[in-house]
């Protein structure tokens, strides 16, 4: 017997995934950033002052390293962030968010804030936190990149 696919996490996560990678994307173009960009700058700024590698930089956005690679030379160019040697690892170059790309992050994100909130406008705070935590732990449980919730800085 047929099971109904449009009941299918993965169907309904590949659907919801896409239309808000959809909206952030157009959300983003108003900053010439995209994902990948976006997101080295979202773990930069959380990372700073100290910085991470590109291959860090890259699992942490779920993208190729390729990507990311891509992404960083962007971002170098515009002056976003900037690549040092890892101090005690010499064949390892750190990234670092230099303060335009931290304020350039900063507006993005919430530019971004309104395309999540579209997104679970339906649902109660309550629910909002419940489904965050839930798909927390699918993240972990599939062995992705899934930071532990912060408390908000006063």
């Amino acid at each position: 017997m047929v099971t109904d696919y449009g009941q299918r996490l993965p169907y309904i996560m590949r659907m919801v995934s896409n239309a808000l990678s959809q909206q952030l994307e157009r959300t983003l173009r108003q900053f010439s950033l995209n994902h990948a960009q976006f997101a080295a700058l979202a773990q930069l700024g959380l990372e700073q002052p100290g910085g991470l590698s590109g291959a860090e930089l890259g699992h942490r956005a779920g993208v190729t390293a390729q990507s990311m690679s891509a992404a960083v030379a962007s971002l170098l160019d515009r002056g976003l962030v900037s690549r040092t040697p890892h101090p005690t690892h010499g064949r390892i170059l750190e990234v670092r968010i230099t303060p335009e790309g931290l304020d350039l992050v900063e507006r993005a994100q919430a530019a971004a804030k309104h395309v999540e909130d579209r997104a679970v406008a339906g649902l109660t705070p309550a629910q909002q936190g419940e489904l965050r935590a839930l798909l927390g732990q699918i993240t972990r449980t599939l062995g992705l990149y899934a930071p532990e919730p912060r408390s908000p800085q006063p």
